[in-house]
């Protein structure tokens, strides 16, 4: 289990007390790819330009779980790695669909007729494709679960659609996604196009702050570095290679007489 250690709000001697909480194991990177895939199907089936923000997955305990998703409109797409149910709150699920049919917000219950039902599956059915990075292989069409018979979900996230109506969708997901393990590895020679800014070093020296603060043009700084010894070809602070330093075509050059040994190792 991941978790994460919080601090609670200081007490009168001014102790804030410490303690561990699971943290979801949905990376924030996949909701915004649940997300911009939400606002694209919006956008496709309003018609209408779709801005939303998201909130960041969060780890859920059964209680708090229980709810958010009681009394909402709750829809299960299952997964190869997860299943996710799709949340919308009763009258968040008629303002949604009243803008789909082209009317305006109607006073009373939110209930929904036998069709304004069908037509919040139809849209669920429709958003199931933006799951996809968290489901990583849908089986199924989205179905609608009946109150009572929600899956306990571990992780939840919202999404708050601004425009073209305020409301708010809520995603939660029923299994952890695995852990994706350590970062593949390639072959050094994928890397052969990269340009590397490299410096030759020539020589080095000592200087007090005094005459650092004195030093006008034309004054001389004496480095410790005797004339002819080795140069050095640096990579950032690394040392690569070292050399003859000269001059080739009007340029400054270095002739490359030894590479280190624990660059070379490393390659």
């Amino acid at each position: 289990m991941i978790a994460d250690l919080v601090f609670g709000r200081a007490d009168a001697a001014g102790a804030r007390p410490a303690r561990f909480v699971p943290r979801a194991s949905i990376p924030i990177a996949a909701a915004c790819l649940v997300a911009n895939g939400l606002r694209e199907t919006l956008h496709e089936l309003l018609g209408e330009r779709c801005e939303l923000t998201i909130g960041e997955p969060a780890a859920i305990g059964r209680d708090a779980w229980e709810l958010l998703s009681a009394d909402a409109h709750c829809f299960l797409t299952c997964g190869r790695q997860t299943d996710i149910v799709f949340v919308v709150p009763p009258h968040d699920a008629r303002a949604l669909v009243l803008r789909a049919f082209g009317e305006g917000e109607l006073a009373g219950a939110p209930a929904l007729s036998a069709l304004e039902l069908h037509a919040v599956e139809r849209i669920a059915a429709r958003c199931a494709s933006a799951f996809d990075p968290l489901c990583v292989e849908r089986r199924g069409a989205s179905q609608r679960v009946a109150p009572g018979a929600v899956p306990a979900c571990v992780a939840f996230f919202d999404v708050r659609v601004q425009l073209p109506i305020p409301i708010a969708i809520g995603i939660g997901i029923v299994r952890d996604l695995p852990d994706p393990g350590p970062a593949g590895t390639f072959r050094p020679a994928l890397l052969g196009a990269v340009p590397l800014d490299v410096r030759v070093e020539l020589g080095r020296g000592t200087i007090d702050v005094a005459r650092l603060l004195r030093l006008r043009p034309g004054d001389v700084v004496p480095l410790e570095t005797q004339v002819g010894a080795a140069s050095a070809l640096k990579i950032g602070e690394r040392s690569f290679a070292s050399g003859t330093a000269g001059v080739v075509g009007g340029r400054y050059c270095l002739e490359v007489d030894a590479i280190s040994r624990s660059v070379g190792a490393r390659s």
